[in-house]
């Protein structure tokens, strides 16, 4: 049986990503897939720079890799528990998969949104294996992911009070400065971390008004968006103190340590990472200790949200469907227009 060890290094070794001939990359292409689930995720996985994205381009991106090989990984250790045997697409029946589920959320103790999100990628690899004809069960078609509950999820942002705490203090260390700013951009740009810690000076230009354009090519969907940026002390950092380029793991950890000297201490509920259980567990903590850099994303969304249209804004995020949108930010659009259409009728009654 393949373990997890030799399903994460699957993508590394694999030897189209390597100096290889001609030859050996087209056998990897010609072979015969595994019937066995694990082994087809390594198979999956060595033909990943040549699978075709959404957007038309060749080539998964690193997270897509990542979230494979991390499925791997899980699925792996699923087996070895549940069945002590490899499991092939023909033994995915119902009895199977809400195993596997149950496992995710009862054993591994997953969040609902993570554990969906690996269903959702055992669907992907079986609808995947269909297509290189290899006999998957008839339960595969009711595969599907899951997400949490909209009404138990907890959404926190900043505020333009707290980013008017973030801008007017100061620090010694170059690195706090350094993280102050890029909390500043982030929450005027909108957009994920990803996007914002790899800016560049070559994306900005001069805006008519004053303001500044910045031109990014969004790496986890490819779109892009042109964002624009108006206010003062963001416009004086891209223009006169672009920051240093930083890590996104040392930005989140920097950023709560901004927020703490800023004073957002208010206490907020949350889910927080615990790292005895390896979890996030739900509680009352310090704001500080639970903004993340996604957070500066979220509050953009949240911050204008009815104050600038809705198109305009999915324009600088990047969003497609508003339904999308509006659960990004804890909206329901479809209660807002029931009651506006309910409050337009009793109007039209009492005239």
């Amino acid at each position: 049986m393949l373990n997890s060890n030799a399903a994460l290094s699957a993508y590394y070794n694999c030897p189209s990503m390597n100096p290889t001939t001609t030859h050996q990359k087209t056998a990897i292409l010609l072979a015969n897939p595994p019937s066995e689930i694990v082994a087809y995720c390594t198979y999956f996985l060595k033909l990943a720079p040549y699978r075709k994205k959404a957007n038309g381009q060749m080539g998964l991106s690193e997270n897509a890799l990542r979230n494979y090989v991390i499925f791997c990984q899980h699925f792996a250790d699923f087996e070895t528990e549940f069945s002590q045997k490899c499991l092939t697409f023909s033994e995915l029946d119902r009895r199977v998969v809400e195993g596997f589920t149950q496992w995710l959320l009862n054993k591994k103790k997953f969040s609902q949104n993570y554990a969906g999100r690996l269903l959702g990628t055992l669907k992907t690899i079986c609808l995947d294996a269909k297509k290189s004809d290899i006999k998957t069960h008839p339960y595969v078609q009711h595969i599907s992911g899951f997400t949490q509950r909209q009404t138990t999820r907890i959404i926190n942002i900043l505020t333009f009070k707290d980013l008017h705490s973030i801008e007017h203090i100061k620090f010694e260390k170059e690195h706090m400065n350094t993280t102050r700013n890029w909390i500043i951009l982030g929450f005027w740009l909108g957009q994920r971390v990803s996007d914002l810690l790899t800016l560049g000076q070559h994306q900005l230009r001069d805006a008519p008004n004053g303001g500044i354009y910045v031109d990014i090519i969004q790496k986890k969907t490819a779109k892009k968006v042109t964002v624009g940026v108006i206010d003062p002390k963001a416009v004086n950092i891209l223009r006169n103190h672009f920051p240093k380029k930083i890590t996104p793991q040392r930005f989140n950890l920097y950023m709560k340590r901004v927020l703490k000297e800023a004073g957002l201490n208010q206490k907020v509920s949350s889910y927080k990472f615990n790292p005895k259980t390896q979890r996030k567990e739900m509680g009352i903590f310090p704001k500080y200790e639970v903004i993340s850099s996604h957070d500066l994303r979220r509050s953009f969304a949240t911050n204008f949200f009815g104050k600038i249209s809705t198109p305009v804004l999915m324009q600088m995020t990047g969003h497609s469907k508003e339904s999308t949108f509006m659960t990004y930010i804890g909206r329901d659009p479809n209660r807002d227009s029931y009651a506006d259409s309910f409050m337009e009728g009793v109007m039209h009654l009492v005239k």
